[in-house]
Parts: structure tokens; sequence; C-alpha cells
């Protein structure tokens, strides 16, 4: 691998501030190798497989609520975040 694909490959992966904080706010666990709009979508996805919905945990209060409303308070989370910093 080249050094210029590996610092994209990185860069793809690294998230800012806003997106780990949003994601830290709702989920007690999710994949360290996705970037944070992957994450996302597998939220807001209908198919969502088993292996995908193992690595994701949302915090147990919130757990009366469909993942599309979890994403959507990510969303939300990120962007006052931004707002607010």
């Amino acid at each position: 691998m080249t050094c210029k694909r590996f610092i994209t490959l990185y860069t793809l992966l690294d998230m800012n501030k806003y997106e780990k904080f949003a994601l830290d706010e709702w989920l007690t666990k999710y994949p360290d190798n996705m970037t944070y709009e992957q994450i996302i979508l597998m939220l807001r996805s209908e198919t969502m497989n088993q292996y995908e919905i193992d690595n994701i945990e949302v915090w147990h209060q919130m757990e009366n609520f469909t993942l599309r409303d979890i994403a959507g308070f990510i969303e939300d989370t990120k962007d006052h975040a931004k707002r607010a910093f």
C-alpha cells in the first residue's frame, strides 16, 4: 500500500470531534473501522443484517426508538455540537 493511499484510507475512517461526540452520546458500541456516514446509513437501512446489528448498540434508555430515529438524533446532536462549539 502506498503512503498516499494509506493516508486517504485513514482520512476516510477518521471522524471529526463532532461526529464522534454525537455517536458516543447515543451509541454504546459501534464499528471503529467505519466512517460516520457509513454508520448513519446502516442505522437508516431497512435491511441491516445480524452482523451489523451486533456491532452497533444503542444506549438502553433509547431502545424503544427505531434505528432511523436514533440516526436522526445523532445527526441533530452533531449539528448542535458544531453550532455550540
